[in-house]
Protein backbone atom coordinates (compact mmCIF):
# COMPACT_ATOMS: atom_id res chain seq x y z
CA UNK A 1 0.00 0.00 0.00
CA UNK A 2 1.12 3.57 -0.51
CA UNK A 3 1.06 6.05 1.80
CA UNK A 4 -0.54 9.35 1.35
CA UNK A 5 -1.75 12.21 3.18
CA UNK A 6 -5.50 12.81 4.31
CA UNK A 7 -7.64 13.96 1.67
CA UNK A 8 -10.48 15.84 3.16
CA UNK A 9 -12.25 16.18 -0.37
CA UNK A 10 -14.97 14.05 -1.25
CA UNK A 11 -13.46 10.68 -1.71
CA UNK A 12 -15.66 8.03 -3.22
CA UNK A 13 -15.72 5.22 -0.54
CA UNK A 14 -13.83 2.32 -2.79
CA UNK A 15 -11.18 4.72 -2.60
CA UNK A 16 -9.80 4.74 0.73
CA UNK A 17 -8.04 2.47 2.85
CA UNK A 18 -8.58 1.69 6.33
CA UNK A 19 -5.10 1.36 8.35
CA UNK A 20 -6.30 0.08 12.26
CA UNK A 21 -4.57 -1.82 15.16
CA UNK A 22 -4.65 -6.14 14.73
CA UNK A 23 -6.38 -8.02 17.46
CA UNK A 24 -5.12 -11.02 16.25
CA UNK A 25 -4.05 -12.07 20.24
CA UNK A 26 -6.81 -12.64 22.97
CA UNK A 27 -4.19 -11.74 25.66
CA UNK A 28 -4.95 -8.50 28.06
CA UNK A 29 -1.44 -6.98 26.57
CA UNK A 30 -0.69 -4.15 23.91
CA UNK A 31 -2.19 -5.45 20.29
CA UNK A 32 0.11 -7.40 18.09
CA UNK A 33 2.36 -8.65 21.21
CA UNK A 34 3.27 -12.54 21.13
CA UNK A 35 1.38 -14.43 23.39
CA UNK A 36 2.94 -15.29 26.67
CA UNK A 37 3.66 -19.51 25.49
CA UNK A 38 6.45 -21.08 24.27
CA UNK A 39 6.84 -19.68 20.39
CA UNK A 40 7.18 -23.37 19.09
CA UNK A 41 3.84 -24.30 20.01
CA UNK A 42 1.11 -24.80 17.06
CA UNK A 43 -1.97 -25.28 17.53
CA UNK A 44 -4.65 -23.47 19.41
CA UNK A 45 -3.67 -21.08 22.94
CA UNK A 46 -5.23 -22.72 25.73
CA UNK A 47 -8.68 -22.19 26.38
CA UNK A 48 -9.60 -19.04 28.51
CA UNK A 49 -12.72 -18.53 30.77
CA UNK A 50 -14.88 -16.47 28.54
CA UNK A 51 -16.99 -13.72 29.93
CA UNK A 52 -16.62 -9.84 30.50
CA UNK A 53 -13.42 -9.12 31.87
CA UNK A 54 -12.22 -5.72 33.49
CA UNK A 55 -8.24 -4.89 34.13
CA UNK A 56 -7.47 -1.53 35.54
CA UNK A 57 -3.25 -0.26 35.79
CA UNK A 58 -2.73 2.20 37.96
CA UNK A 59 -0.07 3.55 40.48
CA UNK A 60 -1.61 2.26 44.05
CA UNK A 61 -0.85 3.91 47.67
CA UNK A 62 -2.33 3.23 51.59
CA UNK A 63 -4.39 0.03 51.77
CA UNK A 64 -6.31 0.94 48.44
CA UNK A 65 -4.56 -1.41 46.77
CA UNK A 66 -4.79 -0.03 43.17
CA UNK A 67 -0.62 -1.02 42.74
CA UNK A 68 -2.02 -4.47 41.75
CA UNK A 69 -4.18 -5.48 38.62
CA UNK A 70 -7.63 -6.00 39.70
CA UNK A 71 -9.47 -8.74 37.66
CA UNK A 72 -13.24 -9.42 38.02
CA UNK A 73 -15.16 -12.03 36.36
CA UNK A 74 -17.70 -14.19 36.64
CA UNK A 75 -15.71 -16.99 36.95
CA UNK A 76 -13.21 -16.73 40.19
CA UNK A 77 -15.67 -16.55 42.96
CA UNK A 78 -14.64 -16.88 46.51
CA UNK A 79 -11.36 -18.92 46.32
CA UNK A 80 -10.15 -15.86 44.16
CA UNK A 81 -10.67 -13.21 46.66
CA UNK A 82 -9.52 -14.84 48.96
CA UNK A 83 -5.72 -15.40 47.24
CA UNK A 84 -6.02 -11.90 46.31
CA UNK A 85 -6.79 -10.77 50.00
CA UNK A 86 -3.83 -12.53 50.93
CA UNK A 87 -1.56 -11.25 48.39
CA UNK A 88 -2.63 -7.64 49.51
CA UNK A 89 -1.56 -8.62 53.20
CA UNK A 90 1.85 -9.88 52.57
CA UNK A 91 2.75 -7.29 50.10
CA UNK A 92 3.76 -3.45 51.64
CA UNK A 93 2.49 -0.37 49.60
CA UNK A 94 4.44 1.36 47.57
CA UNK A 95 4.60 4.55 46.53
CA UNK A 96 2.45 5.59 43.38
CA UNK A 97 4.23 5.58 39.89
CA UNK A 98 3.19 6.37 37.09
CA UNK A 99 2.69 3.20 34.63
CA UNK A 100 2.97 3.37 30.78
CA UNK A 101 0.16 3.92 28.78
CA UNK A 102 -1.63 0.14 27.23
CA UNK A 103 -3.48 0.00 23.93
CA UNK A 104 -6.71 -1.68 23.94
CA UNK A 105 -6.83 -5.25 23.15
CA UNK A 106 -9.65 -7.47 22.36
CA UNK A 107 -10.46 -10.70 24.51
CA UNK A 108 -12.80 -13.44 25.88
CA UNK A 109 -15.91 -15.04 24.62
CA UNK A 110 -14.39 -17.59 21.44
CA UNK A 111 -17.38 -19.52 21.60
CA UNK A 112 -19.43 -16.85 19.84
CA UNK A 113 -16.79 -15.12 18.04
CA UNK A 114 -16.98 -12.09 19.63
CA UNK A 115 -14.29 -9.87 21.06
CA UNK A 116 -15.01 -7.98 24.20
CA UNK A 117 -12.96 -5.00 24.72
CA UNK A 118 -10.71 -4.43 28.12
CA UNK A 119 -11.58 -1.23 30.16
CA UNK A 120 -8.29 0.54 30.79
CA UNK A 121 -8.07 3.22 33.10
CA UNK A 122 -4.98 4.44 35.14
CA UNK A 123 -2.83 7.62 35.68
CA UNK A 124 -1.39 7.71 31.97
CA UNK A 125 -3.41 9.73 29.10
CA UNK A 126 -4.62 7.69 26.42
CA UNK A 127 -2.34 7.27 23.30
CA UNK A 128 -2.51 9.40 20.78
CA UNK A 129 -3.75 8.72 17.12
CA UNK A 130 -1.97 8.05 14.69
CA UNK A 131 -1.61 10.69 11.92
CA UNK A 132 0.40 9.14 9.04
CA UNK A 133 2.22 5.82 8.12
CA UNK A 134 5.20 7.00 9.29
CA UNK A 135 4.33 7.27 13.02
CA UNK A 136 2.32 3.68 13.78
CA UNK A 137 4.12 1.75 15.58
CA UNK A 138 2.00 -1.09 16.13
CA UNK A 139 0.74 -3.97 13.91
CA UNK A 140 -2.37 -3.20 11.67
CA UNK A 141 -4.59 -4.10 9.29
CA UNK A 142 -5.01 -2.16 5.99
CA UNK A 143 -7.91 -3.09 4.24
CA UNK A 144 -9.56 -1.10 1.25
CA UNK A 145 -13.18 0.44 2.50
CA UNK A 146 -14.84 -0.90 -0.02
CA UNK A 147 -13.69 -4.36 1.38
CA UNK A 148 -14.28 -3.59 5.11
CA UNK A 149 -17.51 -5.63 5.36
CA UNK A 150 -16.30 -8.64 3.89
CA UNK A 151 -12.36 -9.08 4.90
CA UNK A 152 -12.59 -7.11 8.39
CA UNK A 153 -12.26 -10.29 10.63
CA UNK A 154 -15.54 -11.77 12.04
CA UNK A 155 -16.41 -10.36 15.93
CA UNK A 156 -14.16 -6.93 15.39
CA UNK A 157 -16.37 -4.76 15.76
CA UNK A 158 -17.98 -1.96 12.77
CA UNK A 159 -19.33 0.98 14.66
CA UNK A 160 -16.11 1.85 15.60
CA UNK A 161 -14.74 2.77 12.29
CA UNK A 162 -18.05 4.73 10.90
CA UNK A 163 -17.50 7.41 14.02
CA UNK A 164 -13.80 6.80 14.22
CA UNK A 165 -13.64 9.81 16.26
CA UNK A 166 -16.09 8.61 19.33
CA UNK A 167 -14.68 8.75 22.78
CA UNK A 168 -13.92 5.50 23.96
CA UNK A 169 -13.86 3.85 20.25
CA UNK A 170 -11.59 0.49 20.75
CA UNK A 171 -9.90 0.51 17.18
CA UNK A 172 -7.58 3.40 16.01
CA UNK A 173 -8.67 3.75 12.19
CA UNK A 174 -6.21 6.43 9.82
CA UNK A 175 -7.20 7.16 6.58
CA UNK A 176 -5.31 7.41 3.34
CA UNK A 177 -5.45 7.85 -0.32
CA UNK A 178 -6.21 5.19 -2.39
CA UNK A 179 -2.58 3.99 -4.06
CA UNK A 180 -4.81 2.39 -7.08
CA UNK A 181 -2.44 -0.24 -7.52
CA UNK A 182 -3.42 -4.41 -8.64
CA UNK A 183 -1.32 -7.12 -8.63
CA UNK A 184 -0.45 -9.98 -11.76
CA UNK A 185 0.18 -13.31 -10.90
CA UNK A 186 1.78 -15.84 -13.55
CA UNK A 187 2.10 -19.65 -11.68
CA UNK A 188 4.08 -21.73 -14.03
CA UNK A 189 4.28 -25.76 -13.04
CA UNK A 190 7.19 -27.81 -14.15
CA UNK A 191 8.33 -28.01 -17.60
CA UNK A 192 7.49 -31.55 -19.19
CA UNK A 193 9.63 -33.03 -22.23
CA UNK A 194 7.13 -33.22 -25.54
CA UNK A 195 9.19 -36.67 -26.32
CA UNK A 196 10.66 -38.19 -22.99
CA UNK A 197 12.30 -41.12 -25.17
CA UNK A 198 14.84 -38.80 -26.75
CA UNK A 199 15.39 -36.28 -23.56
CA UNK A 200 19.16 -35.64 -23.14
CA UNK A 201 20.18 -37.15 -19.51
CA UNK A 202 22.24 -34.44 -18.09
CA UNK A 203 19.11 -31.82 -19.46
CA UNK A 204 18.15 -29.44 -16.69
CA UNK A 205 14.16 -28.11 -17.26
CA UNK A 206 14.46 -26.42 -14.57
CA UNK A 207 17.25 -23.88 -15.33
CA UNK A 208 15.77 -23.49 -18.54
CA UNK A 209 12.57 -22.50 -17.40
CA UNK A 210 13.87 -20.14 -14.39
CA UNK A 211 16.17 -18.60 -17.34
CA UNK A 212 13.14 -18.19 -19.45
CA UNK A 213 11.14 -16.69 -16.96
CA UNK A 214 14.04 -14.10 -16.32
CA UNK A 215 14.03 -13.29 -19.67
CA UNK A 216 9.80 -12.97 -19.22
CA UNK A 217 10.01 -10.84 -16.15
CA UNK A 218 13.31 -8.32 -17.56
CA UNK A 219 10.82 -7.77 -20.96
CA UNK A 220 7.53 -6.57 -18.76
CA UNK A 221 9.60 -4.93 -16.23
CA UNK A 222 9.06 -1.40 -17.93
CA UNK A 223 5.32 -1.75 -17.81
CA UNK A 224 4.76 -2.57 -14.13
CA UNK A 225 5.60 -0.90 -10.94
CA UNK A 226 8.15 -4.04 -10.01
CA UNK A 227 8.43 -7.18 -11.07
CA UNK A 228 9.47 -10.17 -9.10
CA UNK A 229 9.96 -13.53 -10.34
CA UNK A 230 10.15 -15.72 -6.94
CA UNK A 231 11.82 -19.42 -7.21
CA UNK A 232 10.98 -22.12 -5.17
CA UNK A 233 13.15 -23.24 -2.25
CA UNK A 234 11.76 -27.00 -2.18
CA UNK A 235 12.39 -29.80 -4.47
CA UNK A 236 9.23 -31.19 -6.66
CA UNK A 237 7.07 -28.36 -6.03
CA UNK A 238 4.11 -27.75 -7.65
CA UNK A 239 4.90 -24.49 -8.96
CA UNK A 240 8.62 -23.58 -9.20
CA UNK A 241 8.46 -20.34 -9.55
CA UNK A 242 5.84 -17.36 -9.69
CA UNK A 243 6.23 -13.86 -11.48
CA UNK A 244 4.96 -11.02 -9.46
CA UNK A 245 3.99 -7.45 -11.16
CA UNK A 246 2.83 -4.68 -9.35
CA UNK A 247 0.82 -2.49 -11.39
CA UNK A 248 0.09 1.33 -11.18
CA UNK A 249 -3.76 1.45 -12.28
CA UNK A 250 -3.14 5.35 -13.04
CA UNK A 251 -0.13 4.85 -15.50
CA UNK A 252 -1.59 1.21 -16.88
CA UNK A 253 -4.72 -0.50 -17.72
CA UNK A 254 -4.31 -3.81 -15.89
CA UNK A 255 -6.70 -5.69 -19.01
CA UNK A 256 -4.35 -4.39 -21.54
CA UNK A 257 -1.17 -5.65 -19.00
CA UNK A 258 -2.86 -8.77 -19.09
CA UNK A 259 -3.07 -9.03 -22.09
CA UNK A 260 0.39 -8.13 -22.88
CA UNK A 261 2.19 -10.49 -20.38
CA UNK A 262 -0.12 -13.46 -21.67
CA UNK A 263 0.87 -12.92 -25.33
CA UNK A 264 4.75 -12.38 -24.23
CA UNK A 265 4.56 -15.82 -22.15
CA UNK A 266 3.17 -17.79 -25.21
CA UNK A 267 6.05 -16.58 -27.39
CA UNK A 268 8.47 -17.26 -24.70
CA UNK A 269 7.33 -20.52 -23.57
CA UNK A 270 6.72 -21.97 -27.01
CA UNK A 271 6.67 -25.72 -26.40
CA UNK A 272 8.14 -25.66 -30.27
CA UNK A 273 11.16 -23.64 -29.65
CA UNK A 274 11.91 -25.01 -26.20
CA UNK A 275 11.14 -28.65 -26.95
CA UNK A 276 9.04 -28.77 -22.93
CA UNK A 277 5.82 -27.60 -22.09
CA UNK A 278 4.31 -26.32 -18.63
CA UNK A 279 0.92 -25.37 -17.49
CA UNK A 280 0.34 -21.19 -17.17
CA UNK A 281 -1.76 -19.57 -15.11
CA UNK A 282 -2.35 -15.72 -15.02
CA UNK A 283 -4.78 -13.74 -13.15
CA UNK A 284 -5.21 -9.95 -11.93
CA UNK A 285 -5.36 -9.87 -8.44
CA UNK A 286 -6.97 -7.09 -5.66
CA UNK A 287 -5.63 -6.28 -2.23
CA UNK A 288 -7.57 -7.02 -0.08
CA UNK A 289 -6.62 -7.38 3.51
CA UNK A 290 -2.95 -6.99 4.94
CA UNK A 291 -1.64 -7.51 8.00
CA UNK A 292 1.27 -5.10 8.56
CA UNK A 293 4.58 -4.53 11.06
CA UNK A 294 6.18 -1.11 11.09
CA UNK A 295 8.12 0.49 10.14
CA UNK A 296 5.63 0.65 6.99
CA UNK A 297 7.01 1.10 3.37
CA UNK A 298 4.18 0.50 0.75
CA UNK A 299 4.79 -2.14 -1.82
CA UNK A 300 6.81 -1.45 -5.05
CA UNK A 301 9.18 1.47 -2.88
CA UNK A 302 12.28 -0.74 -2.79
CA UNK A 303 13.63 -4.04 -4.06
CA UNK A 304 13.60 -6.85 -1.09
CA UNK A 305 16.95 -7.15 0.72
CA UNK A 306 18.73 -10.36 0.22
CA UNK A 307 17.41 -12.52 2.98
CA UNK A 308 14.04 -11.48 2.39
CA UNK A 309 11.83 -15.18 2.00
CA UNK A 310 7.71 -15.50 0.91
CA UNK A 311 5.39 -18.00 1.96
CA UNK A 312 2.86 -18.63 -0.84
CA UNK A 313 -0.32 -20.00 -0.38
CA UNK A 314 -2.97 -20.64 -3.33
CA UNK A 315 -6.38 -21.16 -2.92
CA UNK A 316 -9.51 -21.69 -5.38
CA UNK A 317 -13.35 -21.86 -5.15
CA UNK A 318 -16.13 -22.41 -7.15
CA UNK A 319 -18.20 -19.50 -8.33
CA UNK A 320 -20.68 -18.47 -5.42
CA UNK A 321 -18.48 -19.78 -2.86
CA UNK A 322 -16.81 -16.30 -1.77
CA UNK A 323 -19.68 -15.59 0.47
CA UNK A 324 -19.64 -13.47 3.03
CA UNK A 325 -18.59 -15.46 5.94
CA UNK A 326 -16.28 -17.28 4.73
CA UNK A 327 -14.14 -14.05 3.51
CA UNK A 328 -14.60 -12.15 6.89
CA UNK A 329 -12.78 -15.65 8.35
CA UNK A 330 -9.95 -15.02 6.22
CA UNK A 331 -7.66 -15.53 9.07
CA UNK A 332 -8.35 -19.14 9.73
CA UNK A 333 -8.63 -20.84 6.41
CA UNK A 334 -5.94 -19.21 4.90
CA UNK A 335 -3.35 -19.90 7.53
CA UNK A 336 -2.64 -16.03 7.98
CA UNK A 337 -3.53 -16.20 11.81
CA UNK A 338 -1.23 -19.30 12.60
CA UNK A 339 2.01 -17.22 10.62
CA UNK A 340 0.93 -14.60 12.82
CA UNK A 341 1.45 -15.90 16.30
CA UNK A 342 3.83 -18.76 15.53
CA UNK A 343 6.13 -17.48 13.28
CA UNK A 344 9.68 -17.08 15.02
CA UNK A 345 10.85 -13.53 15.54
CA UNK A 346 14.13 -14.49 13.74
CA UNK A 347 11.96 -14.63 10.51
CA UNK A 348 11.53 -11.12 10.33
CA UNK A 349 7.72 -11.15 9.55
CA UNK A 350 6.92 -7.87 7.72
CA UNK A 351 3.39 -8.15 6.42
CA UNK A 352 0.84 -10.73 5.50
CA UNK A 353 -1.25 -9.92 2.44
CA UNK A 354 -4.62 -11.48 0.65
CA UNK A 355 -5.00 -11.00 -2.84
CA UNK A 356 -8.59 -12.25 -4.95
CA UNK A 357 -8.54 -12.31 -7.74
CA UNK A 358 -10.83 -9.83 -9.95
CA UNK A 359 -12.09 -12.09 -12.96
CA UNK A 360 -15.44 -13.55 -13.46
CA UNK A 361 -15.99 -17.46 -12.62
CA UNK A 362 -14.28 -19.41 -9.92
CA UNK A 363 -11.85 -17.52 -7.53
CA UNK A 364 -8.45 -17.87 -6.70
CA UNK A 365 -6.90 -16.03 -3.58
CA UNK A 366 -3.24 -15.34 -3.21
CA UNK A 367 -1.39 -15.00 0.19
CA UNK A 368 1.54 -13.67 0.48
CA UNK A 369 3.66 -13.78 4.07
CA UNK A 370 7.00 -11.32 3.45
CA UNK A 371 9.63 -12.01 6.34
CA UNK A 372 12.92 -10.28 5.76
CA UNK A 373 15.26 -12.62 7.48
CA UNK A 374 13.34 -15.86 5.93
CA UNK A 375 16.37 -17.14 4.24
CA UNK A 376 18.63 -16.52 6.92
CA UNK A 377 16.24 -18.87 9.17
CA UNK A 378 15.03 -21.27 6.82
CA UNK A 379 15.00 -24.05 9.50
CA UNK A 380 12.92 -22.26 11.65
CA UNK A 381 10.42 -21.06 9.49
CA UNK A 382 10.26 -24.40 7.83
CA UNK A 383 8.99 -26.14 10.93
CA UNK A 384 5.35 -24.35 10.69
CA UNK A 385 4.68 -25.84 7.03
CA UNK A 386 3.52 -28.76 7.77
CA UNK A 387 1.05 -27.89 10.28
CA UNK A 388 0.25 -25.56 7.66
CA UNK A 389 -0.36 -28.10 5.29
CA UNK A 390 -2.29 -30.04 7.38
CA UNK A 391 -4.87 -28.32 6.52
CA UNK A 392 -5.30 -29.90 3.41
CA UNK A 393 -6.31 -26.43 2.06
CA UNK A 394 -4.63 -24.59 -0.82
CA UNK A 395 -1.04 -24.89 -2.21
CA UNK A 396 1.69 -23.96 0.14
CA UNK A 397 5.28 -23.36 -0.41
CA UNK A 398 8.22 -21.49 0.52
CA UNK A 399 9.78 -18.69 -1.69
CA UNK A 400 12.68 -16.84 -2.72
CA UNK A 401 12.90 -13.69 -5.19
CA UNK A 402 15.29 -14.63 -7.62
CA UNK A 403 14.83 -11.38 -10.47
CA UNK A 404 14.08 -8.36 -9.34
CA UNK A 405 12.97 -5.14 -11.15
Amino acid sequence: MTSGQRNKSVVHPEQRYAYMPCPLYDTGGALGSPPEEPGERIGPPPRKNSGPHVIKWGGGGGGGGSGSAQVSSAAGGQARRKQVQASQQKEPSEPSTPTASRQVSFSGNRASGAYTPLVVSGNSPPRGEPISLATLDRDCFIIPLASLERFLPAGVPHAPIADKKRPGSPLSVLEVEDPKQCVLAHFMTPLEPLDPLVESPVSRPLVLQRDTAAELVAEIAPSASQSILLTNMEKDADFPFISYYLINKQNTDPVDFYNEVQCAALRKFDPRDLRYAASHTLDLFNEVATIARPPLEPPGVRPPIPSTGYIVSIFKVFEGDDGLKFEQNWLYWTGARMMYRYLPKSVGLRRITLHKSMSQGDKMYLLICECSQLQDNLSAAAILLPALRARLCGYTGLYRPSVCF
